[in-house]
């Protein structure tokens, strides 16, 4: 079994991406083996938030358990003004989201100094719902990307979040993320964007492999390389299928 932790449905504004629908999204996936995937619309990160959710809910109507619904939320100030609702996090319950996003470094607005930041990781960890952060949507340097000072204080304000850190490539971006990971059990990492040389490897080694996750980034990025790297990875195969599958299981079995 494979589960993947990190993939879209939805158009991508910068160039033609093939099989962005969710039908198309799956069939893609399941020649790979992935048994679903956690998944949120490029609707909510690139143009409305709810609405991008209320798409990816239908799309679940559509294609049931092979995506894992994960609400992308961001400021309720839309169009430059309050619309005066809260978040309804038990309505997201009842829709069947699993988990929560965040995309900052898209939404304009900064997650220290956002109180709503906090309203939303607060109701996470009570619900134990893990939060993905991205550092950037993918591994290109084009895209917008969050500070990773600004991540690692984000974690640490909030240590018992079920954190999902994405986005991390780079040595430096490595060494904040393993230092979390060794600090707080419930830091996990993704490895889409992960892709520097034996970087799989070297991270087992530090932080042993529980609190690693498969993610491809599909299909914005290239799900088949993505997989590689973790199949490829000269790990134990206990370690291989903690990474492609148990550990976002066990991610997704802790919630309340």
């Amino acid at each position: 079994m494979i589960l993947d932790a990190n993939a879209f449905i939805g158009k991508w504004p910068y160039w033609p991406v093939e099989h962005s629908e969710a039908i198309d999204v799956v069939a893609s996936l399941r020649t790979l083996n992935v048994e679903a995937a956690a998944i949120c619309s490029t609707r909510s990160i690139f143009v409305n938030w709810q609405d991008g959710n209320d798409e990816v809910e239908e799309a679940i109507k559509t294609v049931g358990p092979s995506f894992v619904p994960f609400a992308c939320l961001g400021t309720l100030e839309l169009s430059h003004a309050l619309n005066g609702l809260d978040y309804d996090f038990a309505g997201y319950a009842a829709r069947g989201f699993r988990g929560i996003r965040l995309y900052p470094q898209h939404h304009s607005y900064h997650p220290l100094f956002s109180k709503f930041v906090d309203i939303i990781l607060e109701d996470a960890a009570t619900r134990k719902w893990p939060v993905m952060l991205p550092l950037r949507i993918i591994m290109n340097w084009g895209m917008p990307s969050l500070s990773p000072d600004v991540m690692y204080a984000l974690v640490i304000r909030h240590p018992k979040v079920n954190w999902i850190l994405a986005g991390i490539n780079y040595l430096h971006e490595l060494q904040m993320a393993t230092s979390l990971m060794q600090t707080y059990p419930n830091v996990t990492l993704e490895t889409s964007c992960i892709m520097g040389y034996a970087a799989i490897e070297k991270t087992v080694q530090q932080c042993g492999y529980h609190q690693l996750l498969f993610g491809s980034g599909a299909p914005l990025q290239d799900a088949c390389a993505g997989l590689s790297k973790i199949i490829h990875a000269k790990i134990t195969d206990e370690a291989r299928t903690a990474i492609l599958a148990n550990n976002f299981q066990r991610l997704l079995e802790a919630q309340a």
